[in-house]
């Protein structure tokens, strides 16, 4: 059954001035924040500050998941600081320790002896029978081990081997705790057996790291259990604490032994680490006795044949003695240090030299494996207070100049000296360098750290700058290898940009370009280093701007030629110049034709197998271009860059979408611009920005963006007094609803398009009532007749709020569409209550779209009411009936009678006690106008009927 059928007849408002509206008195703004007024007085003060600290003490509450993190860190400082009191030495090892395992590793295979691993090939060990023989079995016994078997694991990875070494250290602490002490004693003397292993020289800093962290744990327990027998359960907070006076005799008796078996050792190797691993063992027999300990093992490392051996073995004596000496340590690393220059030259003897061309180690990687160990040496022997870091900083560089093969020397003392030393020093350094430049191999090490130490500098003298700057030139121009040289271009070029002018640092680029051009390789082949160099400029040059005005510069960045590497040179030199630039617009041309080059590079890189987030990367340093070039008052020329931009990255939906918000304000602008210039060349920008924007929204590929910006663009031209081309997006957006989705996908997520559509067509709508009518039409209001065809044709579900809350607002529309004069209007718009003056036709038509609506609303009431949804039936029933109160004429019967049917209909569905219906009653009441009076009769009268 349909409903009954009423004809929509529209209040017409009476025009009120101002002061005809209700007024009353505020004492206060209604969005003015409130103001707290405090007395000066302290009191007041005070008690002002605990309120807000009672308020915002929750919200400066501890996130529960880092307060462990910082109370480690909290025990971690206190720490640190208590090590400071005594040496820092530990500490700056840790991080040694983790740098040197993350660079020294290997893929040859590694081998590992032991009596307590499983698996491996057995090892017989010789059998004795005479009683001499016995006797000598007995002291030769820590050298053998359990049962005369010895297991030799052959062909681990560097993985396993490092989970064989950490079976070990789990090994001695079980053996240690089950009372099996000379099993534990035996594990640590394999172990350091296996530090004399020198077969993969590539792995073994990272070895020795590994191993000496086994030692340190067995040389801990022996402590703890000799300090547990001095002091029992109580200890002793501190190493230095510790009385020998104090100690029991059977503690003394028991370190002893210990002792005795490290001495019996045959091997000196093993023998020299077990005794640095119980070196602190000996403050509890004497502690005048560790400092010649020290001393001795120092002297008894020159025994030591392979230098590598010796070097790390120097290390881990060092840092032993520094654990326990603290502050007296230092003289015991320059000790070191001496007796490590004594022994330089060995090095680089033959013997050594066959060991590493064997194993296939050119000599610069031979020589890295010294680094670790003598920059430690040095850095410990630097902290020493009482010697003179210049003095000797020209020490060792007089020593460089007078030994050969000085380049590993050289390497450290430059990598381990301050900055403000170096400096002083830098052009000895560099003439040192030339002059062996064609032997060193350390070269590129040399020159990088060099590099580092000048970028520190704040001031330099521009002539030393200049100087110094020819001279690396010469030098770094001469190596041959293209890595070495981007290695130590990277340093010395931010030193150029930040001391020399530009013109130097064009002239670097000019000859980094011939070299990569002569130097027989393709430069894709370093384009990550390619990559530094480029980030290193663009963060220390002080003017980014400046780069793009050098003319070896975008040469340079398209030095590389594959497409990835371009890409990836193209997005670094984007990112850094973004993220450095500060100016409001780019206006220099070139720039500007810089960047357009860089970003088209990065758009023709996306293919189909682009991921997304890379997509939107591109899309962000594109939009980013885009919005900060400026042509000033060159519209036509702006104008022209938005079409080449737009040509250019048409792949790009949010590139597009940025390009026509950039046009619709340059539209706006244009017609705002000083002196009238839109209007002054007769509109031609406005209508050109019109056709821009309608031409570009089809592009794209999302429709509820196309939907957004054709109204914005109808809403620009309409405000630029362009009524074809605002008619013509408002046309293709109505053309545009029967294709909206249901869902959309955001961030790999369905998400459903109902509410934007609303808010979209809420807006249109709006600018429906100040849109004038085509009078070239036979048909009145044709767009908006358009838009209500449309939606009685998509396949909306009648009974869901988006199609109902659509009629009711273009109700709204219509209604505000009869009166004399709209609510709103643009200046330079002529709207149809100024075109038609209220015409009887235009109002007549107008009313037959409205009551065509409100009848549809009505079917849609009946059809919500059959599928029992209730509180959507009541809730449209409500808006429906606010509508025809405030909107519609109660003097005419039928709207009278419809407005009477849709109360009564709602207050069968639901209570009147309803906050929504409570609250329409009562502004029916307090509304004095007759309709409204009639109205309240008729419901009484309904009521009681009822």
């Amino acid at each position: 059954m349909m409903p009954v059928y009423y004809q929509w007849s529209s209040l017409k408002k009476q025009n009120c001035n101002k002061q005809d509206y209700p007024r009353f008195e505020v004492s206060s703004h209604p969005l003015k924040s409130n103001v707290a007024i405090v007395n000066d007085n302290a009191t007041a003060r005070k008690s002002l500050m605990d309120s807000l600290s009672k308020w915002s003490s929750a919200f400066e509450e501890v996130d529960p998941l880092l307060r462990f993190e910082q109370m480690n860190m909290e025990d971690d400082l206190s720490h640190i600081e208590v090590i400071d009191k005594v040496s820092n030495y530990s500490k700056t090892w840790n991080l040694k320790r983790s740098a040197i395992l993350s660079k020294y590793t290997t893929g040859e295979k590694l081998t590992i002896i032991s009596s307590f691993l499983p698996g491996g090939e057995k090892t017989l060990i010789r059998q004795v029978s005479n009683l001499n023989e016995k006797v000598k079995h007995r002291l030769e016994q820590l050298d053998d081990f359990d049962e005369g078997s010895v297991r030799k694991t052959m062909g681990l990875s560097q993985q396993e081997f490092v989970v064989k070494i950490n079976m070990l250290n789990d090994e001695i602490k079980k053996a240690w705790d089950s009372e099996q002490r000379v099993k534990a004693f035996k594990i640590g003397i394999q172990c350091s057996k296996l530090l004399s292993d020198v077969t993969v020289m590539q792995f073994y800093p990272s070895k020795f790291v590994l191993i000496t962290d086994i030692l340190d744990t067995f040389g801990n327990l022996v402590f703890d259990r000799l300090k547990l027998k001095s002091y029992g359960t109580a200890g002793v907070n501190n190493i230095q604490d510790i009385d020998p006076a104090q100690v029991p005799e059977s503690a003394k008796e028991t370190c002893q032994n210990w002792l005795f078996k490290m001495a019996s050792i045959r091997e000196l190797l093993p023998r020299l680490y077990m005794e640095m691993s119980l070196l602190k063992c000996y403050l509890f027999i004497s502690k005048e006795e560790i400092k010649p300990a020290v001393a001795r093992l120092t002297k008894m490392i020159r025994g030591i044949g392979n230098p590598l051996v010796a070097a790390y073995l120097r290390v881990y004596l060092c840092n032993v003695a520094s654990k326990i000496l603290g502050q007296d340590s230092e003289d015991i690393y320059y000790n070191n240090l001496k007796e490590f220059l004594d022994d330089y030259q060995q090095i680089f003897h033959q013997m050594m030299r066959k060991k590493y061309e064997a194993q296939l180690l050119t000599m610069d990687k031979y020589l890295n494996l010294y680094v670790p160990a003598v920059d430690w040496l040095m850095y410990c022997t630097l902290n020493d207070s009482s010697k003179c870091k210049q003095t000797l900083l020209e020490e060792l560089l007089a020593q460089c100049e007078q030994i050969e093969n000085n380049e590993l020397l050289l390497c450290c003392v430059v990598s381990a000296f301050d900055s403000s030393n170096i400096i002083k020093k830098s052009s000895c350094i560099l003439e040192m360098v030339e002059n062996d430049v064609d032997r060193m191999v350390l070269i590129n090490e040399v020159l990088s750290s060099l590099g580092e130490h000048l970028c520190t500098a704040d001031n330099y003298r521009h002539q030393s700058a200049e100087t110094l700057i020819q001279t690396f030139w010469k030098i770094a121009s001469s190596m041959q290898s293209a890595l070495h040289f981007l290695q130590v271009l990277e340093p010395w070029l931010q030193f150029a940009c930040t001391h020399l002018s530009t013109q130097h640092v064009n002239i670097i680029l000019r000859g980094t370009i011939r070299y990569m051009v002569k130097c027989g390789r393709p430069a894709d082949d370093f384009s990550g280093n390619f990559q530094f160099v480029l980030k290193r400029m663009l963060k220390s040059i002080p003017d980014v701007e400046e780069l793009f005005l050098m003319d070896a510069f975008m040469p340079l960045v398209e030095l590389v030629q594959t497409s990835n590497a371009r890409t990836m040179m193209a997005k670094t030199v984007l990112s850094m110049f973004f993220s450095r630039y500060d100016s409001n617009c780019i206006e220099d041309h070139i720039i500007i034709s810089s960047l357009m080059r860089l970003c088209t590079i990065l758009h023709d890189s996306i293919n189909a197998v682009t991921v997304e987030d890379e997509s939107k990367l591109y899309a962000d340093l594109i939009n980013k271009f885009i919005q900060a070039v400026s042509y000033q008052d060159d519209f036509e020329q702006q104008l022209n860059f938005y079409v080449e931009s737009r040509s250019a990255f048409i792949k790009l939906d949010a590139v597009l979408v940025t390009l026509v918000h950039a046009v619709n304000a340059l539209s706006l602008r244009g017609a705002g611009g000083a002196g009238g210039a839109g209007a002054a060349s007769g509109g031609w920008l406005q209508r050109a920005c019109a056709a821009y924007c309608f031409v570009t929204v089809p592009s794209l590929h999302c429709a509820i963006t196309k939907l957004h910006l054709y109204l914005l663009s109808g809403q620009v031209a309409l405000l630029n007094n362009c009524i074809g081309q605002a008619e013509a997006n408002f046309k293709a957006l109505i053309g545009l609803i029967p294709d909206i989705p249901d869902y959309i996908l955001e961030d790999g997520q369905k998400k459903p398009t109902h509410t934007k559509v609303a808010g979209i067509l809420s807006d249109f709508l709006s600018t429906m009532l100040i849109l004038p009518d085509n009078l070239d039409s036979n048909c009145k209001a044709y767009i908006l007749s358009g838009l209500i065809k449309t939606i009685e044709r998509i396949h909306w579900k009648k009974t869901e709020p988006l199609y109902y809350s659509t009629l009711l607002r273009i109700l709204d529309l219509l209604c505000e569409m009869t009166q004399e004069k709209y609510a709103y209007h643009l200046d330079s718009v002529l709207s149809n209550d100024v075109l038609y003056g209220s015409e009887t036709e235009f109002v007549e038509i107008i009313e037959n779209y409205a009551t065509n609506i409100c009848q549809e609303l009505l079917v849609v009431l009946k059809m919500l009411g059959d599928v029992k949804e209730t509180k959507k039936q009541y809730n449209l029933a409500l808006e429906l009936f606010w509508r025809v109160i405030r909107r519609g004429d109660l003097l005419q019967g039928p709207m009278l009678s419809l407005a009477a049917n849709l109360w009564m209909l709602s207050q069968k569905l639901q209570d009147s006690n309803n906050k929504l219906a409570k609250t329409m009653l009562l502004a029916l009441q307090n509304d004095s106008k007759p309709a409204s009076r009639r109205l309240l009769q008729k419901l009484e009268e309904s009521s009681k009927a009822s």
